[in-house]
């Protein structure tokens, strides 16, 4: 399934894991790019349009839930992206030959805590 990220078609609270994995480069790439064939490309709107997407997946994510999200930090760095956010990171890591790419821990506290 393929879906907009910003508008997913699922109910409040479906789901007990998410995992976010946005395009992470600019139109810089161009429209024919192996990259942007392969992982999509992010428009000047960028910022609005991760922000729409963090909240998206914690709308859909349960209370108690996890959201993983990967992020590569060629074009924008991850502190950029991690503030478009309220919510904040349990812990994170970083992988590949340059450490560039970067999974994010988060957890959606169950309400009764709050």
């Amino acid at each position: 399934m393929v879906v907009d990220f910003t508008q997913m078609p699922f109910p409040d609270e479906a789901f007990y894991h998410v995992v976010f994995d946005p395009p992470h480069c600019e139109k810089k790439l161009g429209k024919t790019s192996q990259l942007a064939f392969k992982y999509g490309i992010l428009g000047s709107d960028w910022r609005e349009m991760l922000r729409r997407g963090f909240i998206e997946c914690f709308r859909v994510l349960k209370p108690g839930g996890t959201l993983v999200f990967k992020w590569c930090d060629v074009e924008m760095p991850l502190r950029e992206v991690l503030a478009l956010t309220q919510e904040k990171p349990m812990y994170g890591h970083r992988s590949g030959k340059a450490a560039r790419t970067h999974w994010v821990v988060f957890f959606k506290c169950p309400t009764d805590r709050l």
